[in-house]
């Protein structure tokens, strides 16, 4: 019988968090998976914490480092079920994320990607909440011309896709997802769950952070929603979104919450 689902994880030097991230994916409620880790060139001590695992179901990759994109890029060529879930190797999965993502799908035929909501814990800005994205086709492509309508770690689509050339491009040096996610809705229906997935965890100490200046991550967004909103043929005016997005950062976080609100954001405080 053909696998059901790989789930995904891409990692360097990730000691503090990537237990409980492979955990979190081997007490799914649908155990019809595969965890395949791709260990990035991780010289911390992460590849021995992935290698003491004995459950069948974790498979692991220890490649040289390679960056983030082709770390993507090669799960996916790897995986062996029809539908592939990412986690970030900080995040977690909730129980029922992998049966609920695999339901969708399987009874939306039309759809290749499903994503859901997140609870984020973000110790940068000392915000713990609940954050819902849009659950519509249609409204997904709309927001995206705003900001990034999903969260990556929650994100499943079809392996399928590959067959089409469609895959992370090694090439992006970040918001490697939103390229991703734009070409794929380029072609095919998406949506997001109406609940939340994963706890996920936005830390400056992750690599994305240590990584990309704040800056560079926001002209690339902007340059990005530029492109949604051609490619999804949105109003001129929604140009003012990705215009006002490089000054974001620079809002004191105090009046970016009401901000989010307004793109359609959907936010609740957490527990």
């Amino acid at each position: 019988m053909p696998l059901s689902t790989t789930a995904i994880i891409t990692v360097y030097n990730e000691t503090q968090w990537i237990r409980a991230a492979v955990d979190s994916l081997l007490n799914q409620s649908d155990r019809d998976l595969e965890i395949l880790i791709i260990d990035d060139g991780s010289d911390d001590g992460t590849g021995e914490i992935l290698d003491s695992y004995t459950d069948p179901r974790v498979r692991v990759i220890h490649a040289d480092r390679m960056g983030r994109a082709a770390a993507l890029g090669m799960a996916v060529r790897e995986a062996r079920g029809d539908f592939v879930a990412n986690l970030d190797a900080d995040d977690v999965a909730y129980p029922d994320r992998i049966a609920d993502q695999v339901a969708f799908l399987q009874s939306h035929p039309d759809h290749a990607w499903v994503g859901g909501g997140e609870d984020r814990q973000d110790s940068q800005r000392d915000e713990h909440y609940v954050r819902l994205y849009p659950e519509t086709d249609a409204d997904i492509r709309r927001m995206s011309a705003k900001c990034i309508p999903y969260c990556h770690s929650a994100i499943m689509f079809r392996r399928s896709l590959l067959d089409e050339g469609i895959n992370y491009d090694p090439k992006q040096p970040y918001l490697i997802d939103f390229e991703f996610f734009l070409r794929v809705a380029a072609k095919h229906k998406v949506a997001n769950l109406p609940h939340a997935v994963v706890m996920r965890r936005a830390h400056g100490k992750s690599f994305f952070q240590r990584s990309f200046k704040v800056s560079d991550q926001n002209r690339e967004l902007s340059r990005l929603c530029r492109i949604a909103r051609r490619q999804f043929g949105l109003p001129l005016w929604m140009e003012a979104y990705p215009a006002v997005r490089t000054i974001y950062p620079m809002i004191p976080n105090v009046v970016k919450a009401p901000i989010r609100r307004l793109m359609g954001l959907r936010e609740t405080a957490g527990g």
